[in-house]
């Protein structure tokens, strides 16, 4: 490349840069479009101070900490001074009632964060939001309040004058409470936890983290995606120009304010996780780490164009966001990253505690806190913990911390060595060994993925054999910190995000089931032109088509339920779903399968995935039925608009919960499950995104209630 072009490049560089930081730093005489009539009002007040008014208990939106106030809101108004030259500072009030009362007074110029009420617009203009925050709800956790429904009938606080009041039984009009008001949230959590009130339901906004970490008996059981309270500037009814200024400052700064928002985020987190002076001085000083990623340790270790992906991966992005901390991503064998761990190159890596390990890292508190579990054939007989394998030939990845722990525990190990779950898993099936052991999340993603339905659980372990971030010791304010942020990330949702992240498992069961059908077919073949010779074409063809309608239904058919089954669904569901729209996609995921499997067998456990798939046949006769996977299920309704689908959605739960039966002597069981939903109007409307629509709808409602096992 020559210098001229050289020059060219580095001169189109800055200007584009330029045009950037114009864009970003922009003054009222910039970008920001304010007509003639504005610009006179700022003008006209330009040396008048203008209170706002605001919850001091509305979370990261306005704080103490480190011995100055800061947070979203601050930031809002220092940046709205620079950019449209209006004073404006944060009133002195004593709680969200006294804001409210004083604006109403006309004692304050603006109200930040007031909710629109056909009531308050009588008298308040109020601008776009600057943020939306859901709704959350809090509940004991030794309480049988687990999820939004069981506060059907119950005591329920709120704050005083709170619009979500009037919006909760609109928006679930089959959830009934009784109202109790409180003039701060304090003081109704503290009745929570006295037992006064059965919830008390309140504006998230990162408050509820504090919360938690202050009332540690409380749990949160619900995030209301649908009811939001919407941070806008309200102001008086004659001062609309105000908030027509504001409302063009929102809309040209809105990057901006996302990037204030991350800010006050993570500074309000470290204020509520208490974090000392050395664990800030790190943030200031580093806020920097090396993570190592092991190769095939699916579904929670993904290396990936190098990010680090899976359920791991997802749960470091969740503690970046929230803290702050910057994540460098390195990758190669565990024995290779363990090495470099050890040495303090590498300062973060997923790996399980032992005594030994321990003498290198620190270990904050586990991601996960589910146990390893035993896996066998089917005919393998049950086992009570590890003391069950001795003389039994147990697999072990090579460099795993089960080869160290059998050893230990067990008179005569009979240890197999692997490299991979895979190659553990294909052992087991060729009866190589006889047993497996493995965290459950990994065993389930294998198996399900693979497609071995052989292969099942045969018992517990009772070691620790959590999910851990070991830490070098060579950084013990990063262990510190990441042992405080921990509890505020929610496992399943992670678990969640990450599985979104890994690659698709090949099905080695359908693919030889695939190679059993082809050589079935020459076999045939071959037999019919021996003996039809005579009428070899039309036997021949006769032969052939019968046989691709046997081999479609074996490939295209649930046989467990006789719906579709995923094969058929990605590869002719565009060329068959009807043209009755609109159409309702229902997405399922059945609740309690893992329950019912490990405590009554695998029978009952698909007994209980036919019970729900003749529920849905009955209530869906004329729809397009769909087993996505174990305990999946996706449903195309014709002609169905939107009233409908929900009251098709309650007659479903209603006629699962009539199809009751006997698992064991006097224990009877119902098939129920999360259900998510979305409409498509027309062949031209997305079936993906109408799928991706309903599978949120119904992760939301799963996410809303208490995991009752890991098959939920």
């Amino acid at each position: 490349m020559n210098t001229a072009l050289r020059l060219c490049m580095a001169l189109m560089f800055a200007l584009l840069c330029s045009l950037g930081w114009a864009q970003t730093t922009s003054t009222v005489n910039g970008a920001v479009d304010l007509d003639a009539n504005q610009r006179a009002w700022i003008s006209a007040h330009k040396d008048r101070v203008l209170s706002v008014g605001f919850d001091p208990e509305a979370g990261l939106d306005s704080f103490e900490f480190q011995g100055r106030r800061i947070g979203l809101l601050p930031a809002l108004l220092d940046d709205m001074q620079t950019q449209l030259g209006l004073r404006l500072l944060l009133a002195e009030v004593k709680n969200w009632d006294d804001a409210y009362g004083r604006f109403l007074a006309g004692k304050i110029d603006l109200l930040y964060g007031a909710n629109p009420t056909p009531e308050r617009e009588k008298v308040m203009r109020f601008t776009q939001a600057a943020q939306k925050y859901p709704y959350v709800v809090f509940a004991r956790k030794d309480s049988l309040v687990q999820t939004l429904g069981d506060l059907d009938g119950k005591t329920v606080g709120f704050l005083a004058n709170d619009f979500v009041i009037e919006r909760l039984p609109a928006e679930f009009p089959n959830v009934q409470v009784r109202v109790a008001s409180f003039e701060d949230q304090r003081e109704g959590l503290k009745a929570l936890v006295a037992g006064d009130v059965d919830g008390f339901v309140t504006a998230g906004g990162g408050v509820e983290y504090e919360f938690l970490n202050d009332f540690p008996g409380l749990i949160l059981i619900a995030e209301i995606k649908t009811i939001t309270s919407d941070m806008t500037f309200a102001v008086a009814k004659d001062r609309a120009i105000l908030a027509q200024i504001i409302d063009q400052y929102l809309d040209h700064r809105r990057l901006i304010i996302q990037n204030f928002a991350r800010d006050a985020r993570r500074n309000y987190n470290r204020k509520v996780l208490r974090l000392s002076e050395a664990e800030l001085g790190w943030l200031a000083k580093s806020g920097e780490a090396v993570v190592g990623v092991a190769e095939d340790y699916l579904p929670f270790d993904y290396f990936d164009k190098g990010e680090y992906k899976g359920i791991a991966g997802a749960t470091l992005d969740r503690i970046g966001e929230l803290i702050g901390i910057r994540f460098k991503v390195v990758s190669g064998s565990f024995a290779k990253m363990l090495e470099r761990a050890q040495a303090g190159d590498v300062h973060v890596l997923n790996l399980a505690k032992t005594e030994e390990r321990q003498q290198h890292f620190l270990f904050p508190r586990a991601i996960s806190t589910e146990r390893d579990i035993i896996v066998g054939l089917k005919s393998s007989p049950p086992v009570q913990d590890v003391y069950g394998l001795d003389g039994r030939r147990v697999a072990v990845i090579d460099g795993f911390w089960h080869e160290e722990y059998l050893r230990k525990n067990l008179k005569n190990p009979a240890i197999v060595k692997t490299a991979d779950i895979m190659a553990s898993l294909r052992l087991l099936r060729a009866g190589k060994v006889d047993y497996v052991i493995e965290n459950p999340t990994v065993l389930e993603f294998y198996i399900n993925g693979l497609g071995y339905t052989d292969l099942v659980k045969r018992g517990n372990t009772s070691k620790d054999s959590f999910i851990y971030f070991g830490v070098s010791r060579q950084q013990p304010e990063l262990a510190s910190i990441l042992d405080k942020v921990i509890p505020l990330i929610q496992f399943e949702e992670m678990k969640y995000l990450g599985m979104q992240t890994v690659p698709t498992l090949r099905n080695e069961a359908n693919l030889q089931l695939t190679q059993l059908l082809a050589a079935l077919a020459v076999v045939l073949l071959l037999i019919l032109a021996l003996t039809l010779r005579t009428v070899r074409k039309l036997a021949v063809q006769k032969a052939k088509t019968q046989f691709l309608h046997e081999r479609e239904h074996l490939l295209y058919t649930d046989s467990l339920t006789g719906f579709h089954n995923r094969n058929y669904f990605s590869q002719k569901v565009d060329t068959v779903i009807g043209a009755d729209f609109p159409q309702a996609v229902v997405v399922a995921d059945m609740n309690n399968l893992k329950r019912v499997n490990d405590s009554h067998g695998h029978a009952a456990g698909d007994a209980l995935i036919k019970a729900f798939a003749d529920a849905a046949r009955a209530q869906w006769p004329q729809a397009d039925h769909y087993r996505i996977g174990g305990d999946e299920f996706l449903f195309i309704l014709p002609d169905c608009a939107e009233g409908k689908v929900l009251l098709e959605l309650d007659a479903l739960r209603q006629r699962c919960q009539q199809a009751r039966f006997e698992v064991a002597p006097e224990v009877w069981v119902s098939p129920s499950a999360a259900l998510g939903y979305a409409l498509r109007g027309s062949a031209q409307s997305s079936l993906q995104a109408c799928i991706a629509e309903a599978d949120a709808r119904m992760y939301a409602a799963k996410a809303g209630m208490k995991k009752r096992s890991t098959d939920e």
